[in-house]
């Protein structure tokens, strides 16, 4: 094992490699050795092959000293080191781009967080597509709401709805968010908040008849049974479409005529009740094992988004035939028309709520569309009150006189 040795500088000793030599002499290691508050240390400084000498050592040592006795700087080697890590950290930070911190690290956030390929892709879409063309190069810091109304001046001109910009600001929000809570940014400068955005009404206004039920029903069992039968699943219990893709067998119980969406859209369990004509479709699949999917698309693969079998027979059947946007039939249309059929029948606002498993009774009235026969019924007899015939008042007559 090589010696340590004393360098002509008090403090400064260095040892020689046995084998590897700098010019002609054997390349050295120095080392540096003080006291702080009475406690020694001992640090490594490196070899003077690269670039470390007794000079340069001993001037590391006075710099050291001198921060030790003005109470200013680093005391240590190690104090100075972590400093310099520190520094470069922000430096680095500084100039980290929008595009590399997504890759580097919010990306495989979003994808630990959300393990539905349907929910994440999303986000991913909407980066790539609209955030990063705009300001994906940028630093993070560099990043102004003046960048977020050129991204979004560049989607309206290419006509995407409002529904698309409030998607594509509320992603660089939660992504903003992130880089603050690993102090790469503050907080309170996140330039995705209080950008002006206009109103977004999406609700759906199509309720499917029974008759277009049926239909769309008897395309898909010739077409496409593994889609028929999700269909009728989600039109029957009214519930989502992931919530259906997402049940596995052991959440069923065929003997109790139920089923339990243990992770929903609102992260609380759910459990649902199962009509005959649900409860023949399942036994006619038979029953899975446990953790095995209840409903596979037909070629073995889970379901990641609604059938395309269905928007096909949508299309074949024309239902969505001179229909404007909000007046078409999506595989969420399902659950529209199953929650204002089970309003039109009298059920309760609450137990509408359970049924369907919404946190507010907004959404109820979001969701649950009236009669429109007992609306017309209503408007008939409100005009009929105001057009109706003032009644003829007649004069009272005087005791002892006739009516002529």
């Amino acid at each position: 094992m090589a010696k340590w040795k004393s360098s002509g500088t008090r403090g400064v000793r260095y040892y020689e490699h046995e084998t590897r030599r700098h010019g002609v002499k054997k390349d050295r290691y120095f080392a540096i050795r003080y006291q702080v508050d009475g406690q020694r240390h001992e640090e490594g400084l490196g070899w003077a092959s690269k670039g470390w000498s007794e000079a340069k050592a001993a001037a590391e040592l006075a710099d050291l000293k001198k921060s030790a006795t003005t109470g200013s700087g680093p005391r240590t080697l190690k104090e100075k080191r972590a400093g310099q890590a520190r520094e470069l950290a922000v430096q680095q930070a500084e100039r980290l781009s929008l595009s590399e911190f997504w890759i580097q690290d919010y990306f495989n956030h979003l994808k630990a967080r959300l393990p539905n390929i349907t929910s994440w892709s999303k986000e991913e879409y909407h980066f790539q597509k609209h955030i990063s063309p705009t300001m994906g190069n940028k630093s993070l810091k560099m990043i102004m709401p003046e960048d977020v109304e050129r991204m979004l001046d560049s989607m309206r001109a290419r006509g995407l709805s409002p529904r698309t910009q409030q998607y594509a600001v509320g992603t660089l929000y939660r992504i903003w968010k992130l880089a603050a809570k690993r102090k790469l940014v503050k907080a309170g400068d996140n330039p995705a908040a209080g950008v002006q955005l206009p109103k977004v009404n999406n609700t759906r206004l199509r309720v499917l008849t029974p008759q277009e039920l049926k239909e769309i029903l008897a395309y898909l069992a010739v077409t496409d049974p593994a889609a028929h039968d999700i269909t009728l699943f989600c039109a029957y219990v009214g519930c989502r479409f992931s919530e259906a893709a997402r049940l596995t067998w052991e959440h069923v119980d065929l003997v109790r005529g139920a089923a339990l969406f243990p992770d929903t859209k609102n992260h609380e369990t759910r459990e649902i009740y199962l009509v005959p004509e649900i409860m023949a479709m399942l036994e006619r699949r038979g029953i899975g094992g446990t953790g095995e999917r209840v409903f596979i698309k037909r070629d073995g693969t889970i379901h990641r988004e609604p059938p395309s079998a269905f928007r096909t027979a949508v299309n074949s059947l024309k239902l969505n035939a001179d229909r404007g946007p909000r007046d078409r039939v999506s595989f969420h249309s399902l659950r529209h028309t199953a929650a204002t059929l089970a309003a039109r029948r009298g059920v309760p606002v609450k137990d509408l709520q359970i049924l369907f498993g919404w946190k507010t009774a907004a959404m109820v009235f979001r969701y649950a569309k009236g009669d429109e026969s007992i609306q017309r019924r209503a408007m008939q007899g409100l005009a009929q009150s105001l057009t109706a015939e003032e009644a003829k008042v007649l004069p009272l007559l005087k005791s002892g006189t006739t009516a002529s």
